[in-house]
């Protein structure tokens, strides 16, 4: 079974809504100045929201980060009340990378720093990034929005949820998964 990844598309549009909501100033967001909840000023496209924590949560459903860190998202329509998001899926992605599991972020962003969530946001998790995560997405996006993701997801607090470990190329997954090997079409 082949499930459409809408993550990218809807980048695509948070770019364009991005840019409306554009805030002026010249500052670049720093973790150690940037008050928990204030707007920063920022360069270039950015969401303008009440507060960091709100931008992100904005930022983390039109991104399309729930379809894939977020159990029954999908299911449910996005009727997943907070405190059940972001505390990644059960179910696999797999391709020919091998299988790859929707990480419990809230979790990861206990022990991680919001410098270091931008720079795995900013580099692909240094190179190491496997598909669907949008990465070539998350690389382009303004960094204070970064920085507004993870508040958000750190304000969750830590949720267990026993994500399975990806698996290499040839290893069978025990769970279920989503195929996107792409599948030859014969031509009209």
């Amino acid at each position: 079974m082949i499930r459409s990844i809408r993550s990218a598309p809807a980048l695509a549009v948070l770019l364009v809504v991005a840019v409306a909501c554009q805030s002026s100033g010249s500052a670049t967001p720093n973790s150690a100045s940037a008050s928990q909840s204030a707007m920063a000023a920022t360069n270039g496209p950015a969401v303008q929201a009440e507060s960091m924590e709100k931008a992100g949560e904005y930022l983390t459903i039109v991104g399309g980060c729930n379809d894939c860190h977020t159990e029954n998202w999908s299911a449910s329509e996005g009727k997943v009340e907070p405190a059940d998001r972001m505390a990644g899926m059960k179910m696999g992605f797999r391709g020919s990378w091998g299988t790859v599991y929707g990480k419990n972020l809230r979790t990861i962003v206990q022990r991680m720093s919001e410098d270091r969530w931008v720079k795995v946001l900013s580099t692909a998790d240094s190179g190491e990034g496997r598909p669907p995560m949008p990465w070539w997405n998350t690389a382009k996006m303004n960094e204070r929005d970064l920085r507004a993701m993870y508040r958000y997801v750190k304000g969750l607090g830590p949720k267990t949820n026993g994500v399975p470990r990806g698996l290499p190329v040839g290893k069978e997954p025990a769970g279920p998964y989503i195929s996107l090997t792409p599948v030859e079409g014969k031509a009209p």
